[in-house]
């Protein structure tokens, strides 16, 4: 292995799954989820999509705990093989969230996103779509990034693309949401817990150095630790925000 990866590719998702201890792509792993649900009432009949479940474990852990039957999908084919094998009591499909209203419209009673959004260059089309997948008075959750609007001076590269391409623009959100055929609900600043839990993960990323390395060599290593680094740092100067966001699918 070299270190020509994303943390959004599968060797990405990968080392995350390590240092994280379970096959969480995004920040605060069980903690972040229960923190995210806690005002959706739990109903194990609810038919909830995880949209960019990546390796499954954010959708397990919902399903495990209450809050519904789960449909996992996520764009990277590898990732979802993965999540098919550790956890086959949910369903996972490999897929575009673009596509999602064609294959399931007006099918769930609830969406979740778990860091996914920064990555879509178009939020108002990806939500959309999750509008067109949901059935009015479905709930949406957002967990995601926000940008104050200092972030694109200090935007992270990884490589030549930048790390965290899109993430919300503070105040726009909720013209997203209102076009896309939701009605914003809440938003929540959760800063502080995000910069507690990146220096957590940028000092377990230093503990598993050598297993990083293992899959990923020596450059990889300091691919991952110098881009978190550099997370905790924007997030913690203010740059970069977290934040979650509900919304209501309209009638």
């Amino acid at each position: 292995m070299t270190a020509s990866f994303t943390m959004n590719s599968h060797l990405g998702k990968r080392i995350l799954a390590l240092v994280r201890q379970g096959n969480y792509a995004h920040a605060g792993e069980e903690e972040a989820i229960d923190m995210a649900l806690a005002g959706l009432a739990k109903d194990p009949h609810r038919s909830l999509l995880d949209a960019g479940c990546g390796r499954g474990g954010t959708a397990h852990y919902i399903q495990e705990h209450g809050w519904g039957k789960v449909t996992g999908v996520d764009i990277e084919p590898e990732s979802v093989r993965e999540a098919k094998h550790a956890y086959p009591g949910i369903r996972f499909e490999a897929g575009d969230i673009m596509d999602l209203g064609q294959r399931y419209a007006g099918y769930f009673d609830a969406v979740t996103m778990f860091n996914v959004l920064y990555a879509i260059p178009r939020h108002q089309h990806a939500l959309s779509a999750l509008a067109e997948a949901a059935r009015p008075g479905a709930a949406l959750m957002i967990f995601d990034y926000e940008d104050p609007g200092s972030y694109g001076a200090h935007a992270i590269m990884e490589g030549s693309a930048a790390f965290l391409p899109n993430p919300m623009a503070a105040g726009a959100i909720g013209g997203d949401l209102e076009a896309a055929g939701w009605s914003q609900t809440g938003h929540r600043d959760i800063t502080e817990a995000y910069i507690r839990w990146y220096r957590h993960l940028v000092d377990r990323i230093v503990e598993r150095r050598a297993e990083i390395e293992e899959i990923a060599q020596a450059e990889g290593y300091q691919r991952v630790l110098g881009l978190y680094s550099q997370l905790l740092d924007v997030l913690s100067a203010g740059h970069l925000q977290g934040a979650i966001l509900s919304a209501e699918r309209r009638a």
